[in-house]
């Protein structure tokens, strides 16, 4: 079986790039190509990878100066929200819950380079990320953080039936179906069918999309 392609798109120039390549492609932009905010020399941006398995995975700078919360917020409108649930980080042990005073921390009060924490979503029907700190630099974002770069949507995303680019997703069975295919779907359940998107909450809790 040939290996599926795993490659994103960088958000600073618009290519697409194979995923073994994406960290040396990110580094390879110059910074001062960013419009940032004079910082004091304490300030810095941290380059972070988020991510789900090898093909869902997310490259961010955030300001250290940034919250928990403001982390937390970009991944449920990104990938995650559907209903409201809570959400908990968990970093060196500690964890920080959603609704409660741990996400006021800043990142640079919880994170430095090399941490990794992990980061759940909905303690029900729960989506589980992990997250990595690969890098730090001095400077201040004009905005609290931005998208570096994003998985494209992994090719064996596909119809189970016939093979062709699915466009639903079963939250019964998690099949993946075409429109042509939907209404032969074994399940019979048309309501509990959730349209194919780039996130790794697809198909979970009735997510149908991202906000972002």
């Amino acid at each position: 079986m040939a290996k599926l392609k795993n490659e994103g798109l960088c958000t600073l120039c618009q290519k697409i790039v194979p995923y073994q390549s994406i960290l040396k492609h990110i580094k390879g932009h110059d910074p001062s190509s960013t419009k940032e905010e004079p910082s004091s020399e304490k300030e810095k941006i941290f380059l972070i990878k988020v991510f789900q398995g090898p093909y869902f995975w997310l490259y961010i700078e955030i300001n250290g100066n940034a919250t928990l919360n403001d982390l937390d917020t970009f991944l449920r409108d990104i990938w995650l929200e559907c209903c409201g649930h809570m959400s908990q980080f968990t970093i060196n042990g500690d964890h920080y819950e959603s609704h409660g005073p741990g996400l006021n921390k800043k990142i640079h009060q919880t994170l430095n380079e090399n941490s990794s924490f992990s980061y759940c979503y909905d303690f029900g029907s729960s989506t589980y990320l992990g997250g990595k700190v690969l890098a730090s630099r001095p400077g201040k974002l004009p905005k609290t953080l931005r998208l570096i770069a994003r998985n494209t949507l992994p090719e064996d995303v596909v119809c189970r039936t016939c093979g062709e680019a699915a466009t639903v997703i079963c939250c019964l069975c998690s099949d993946l179906s075409c429109e042509k295919c939907r209404k032969n779907h074994e399940c019979q359940e048309d309501d509990m069918m959730s349209p194919v998107v780039n996130s790794p909450r697809m198909g979970v809790c009735g997510y149908t999309g991202e906000a972002w």
